[in-house]
């Protein structure tokens, strides 16, 4: 059967069945985790949950990885609950947590702009969640230590091929991988992976190191190499230079403006009322910070209301200076990069890489720099750091579910195609009946679901989906 006809199938076929329904989450970072706990709330009893993750670090993913370093989350703690509706969830849990385990008060830092709790920490908290959802499941939610490689039709549901050599099937199937890490490996001088624990490891004094990017992922990686002994020299490279900014005290808050529709429509119309707002938020005393975090509720909606050639025209000339202005520092974060940089352990450089050349155990890294020859920097270990691949390149699944034609990506090619609800959408512009995604996957759609106070409202939204669907189909 042809992919197209599988499609078709599916559409076609109402099968009415009389066990109990089967959803697979594939990914089990913040995305997948939060997805299995709300489905698991709505549908009590009445749903089989696998949850499937091909590291095995359930609830943690990349992000949340109980790694010896402590890396410090850079959004403040009461912004971190797990939930929209329970706003201090999170800093009620660390409150105990920290009366039950006083010795983890190392893992917190209390600053002038709030408390900022460790990455491992916040796993730990995630890890609870699930596990509780996993007793109060009865054996309804499932943990699978495996990898999903590949996904096609079956008789009005799906069925899933695993690394491990298992084939499953599932009447619903949830794509909530995080961010996708690139085809590409390490290869001990050349890493395209910045999460790849070898990235920062195994280094030798006094060689240069480069990194490809200059944002959060590369602050962490410098970092980590600074924890692990290695006191550079760190060459950061990207076209701007520019890094992320620090969370700071009493910044205040700032309602989203009204914006209008010829506004909405315009990318220079939303950069003039942005700093109109900027000027009046000066005005009345309170920083830019606040007008940025007000936009989070309306960000999405301003993103897809813009015609496609002004995303791309975001895409292509503003969005650095968004992310460094949006995704914030950590106060002690951000002192320990200002120190690395004063003390030459770290520079900054503009520019593009232009070519690589490795011989020896060395890349020999060509940077445009204006010039007709650019400059050639010989390093021990080359990190690409510039975010997220493009889904069709970096994820073997995905990439196979669009060669069967069951997705498309988004017109940017950032990720998957889906509708208003998280439905994933066909080829043909119509939703995969059964198929969800939602997290960094979607953020060609939304902009902005990657931090937890957006993903933990995609996951309710798609668990409400979900639950509706599997009413409707036991009607």
């Amino acid at each position: 059967m042809r992919p197209r006809e599988a499609i078709v199938e599916i559409r076609q076929t109402a099968v009415r069945r009389q066990d109990m329904p089967v959803i697979a989450i594939v990914g089990a970072g913040f995305s997948g985790t939060m997805a299995a706990v709300h489905l698991r709330r709505r549908l009590s009893g009445a749903a089989t949950i696998w949850l499937f993750d091909r590291s095995g670090r359930f609830a943690r993913g990349p992000a949340y990885a109980a790694s010896a370093l402590p890396h410090l989350l850079n959004v403040r703690s009461m912004n971190m609950s797990a939930f929209a509706d329970e706003p201090v969830h999170f800093e009620a849990w660390l409150k105990d947590h920290l009366t039950r385990r006083p010795a983890d008060w190392n893992e917190v830092a209390d600053t002038e702009a709030g408390r900022f709790a460790t990455r491992r920490l916040y796993g730990r908290y995630l890890r609870q969640l699930l596990y509780r959802e996993l007793r109060e499941g009865g054996g309804r939610v499932a943990l699978q230590s495996s990898d999903v490689e590949r996904i096609l039709p079956d008789a009005g549901g799906w069925r899933l091929w695993c690394a491990n050599g298992r084939v499953l099937r599932a009447d619903i199937v949830v794509l909530a991988g995080g961010n996708l890490a690139p085809a590409a490996r390490g290869d001990g001088v050349v890493f395209h992976n910045p999460w790849d624990d070898a990235a920062a490891t195994g280094l030798r004094p006094g060689e240069p190191v480069m990194i490809v990017g200059t944002g959060l992922t590369m602050v962490d990686l410098a970092l980590a190499m600074q924890a692990g002994g290695f006191a550079g020299p760190i060459i950061a490279v990207s076209r701007r230079g520019l890094v992320p900014q620090p969370h700071v005290f009493g910044s205040g808050g700032w309602p989203a403006p009204e914006f209008t529709d010829a506004e909405r429509g315009s990318l220079v119309g939303l950069l003039r009322r942005i700093r109109r707002e900027f000027a009046a938020a000066a005005t009345a005393g309170i920083g830019w910070r606040a007008v940025i975090d007000g936009l989070r509720p309306v960000t999405a909606s301003l993103w897809r209301n813009l015609p496609g050639p002004e995303q791309r025209r975001f895409l292509r000339h503003l969005r650095p200076f968004w992310d460094v202005h949006r995704h914030r520092m950590a106060p002690p974060i951000a002192a320990a990069l200002a120190a690395m940089r004063a003390s030459g352990a770290l520079t900054l450089r503009r520019g593009r890489v232009r070519s690589v050349v490795c011989e020896a155990g060395r890349a020999h890294v060509t940077i445009d720099t204006g010039g007709p020859d650019g400059e050639t920097i010989s390093v021990q270990r080359l990190v690409y750091a510039t975010g997220a691949r493009a889904a069709g390149e970096s994820d073997s699944l995905i990439a196979s579910l669009c060669m069967a034609g069951l997705v498309r990506l988004d017109d940017h090619g950032m990720g998957l195609q889906v509708d208003g609800q998280l439905r994933i959408v066909a080829p043909d512009g119509r939703v995969t009946p059964g198929l969800w995604a939602l997290g960094p996957v979607v953020r060609g759609t939304f902009w902005e679901c990657t931090a937890v106070p957006d993903v933990r409202v995609q996951a309710s939204h798609v668990a409400d989906a979900i639950a509706a669907w599997v009413r409707r189909q036991g009607d």
